[in-house]
């Protein structure tokens, strides 16, 4: 497995709540969603207005093919005082419990 890692820093503290809620609406978020997608956690500090969000590909070719779309989407869920950053890994291990969604 691998794994994307977007970092969104800027948003101001009194506008994460609609900065996070815009994400969640567009980006893809459900099993399935996009081919090749296991999963999605996002993540969320108030305080400093970031939000990560880490998506789970089955493999290397998946995560690859998601890179246009996941840059189209980037760019229109990324607010104007927001920058965005983003990372690749291989999934080295990956143990949780079955959660479903949450949030």
């Amino acid at each position: 497995m691998h794994a994307r890692v977007t970092r969104y820093e800027g948003a101001a503290p009194n506008a994460i709540e609609e900065a996070l809620q815009t994400k969640k609406r567009v980006l893809p978020t459900e099993f399935g969603q996009t081919e090749g997608m296991q999963g999605a956690v996002f993540l969320v500090d108030r305080t400093k207005g970031t939000i990560i969000v880490i998506s789970i590909w089955r493999d290397e070719d998946a995560l690859q093919a998601s890179e246009d779309e996941a840059t189209r989407v980037r760019e229109e869920v990324t607010g104007p005082s927001e920058t965005a950053s983003v990372e690749h890994y291989e999934v080295a291990l990956m143990n949780v419990a079955e959660v479903g969604q949450t949030g």
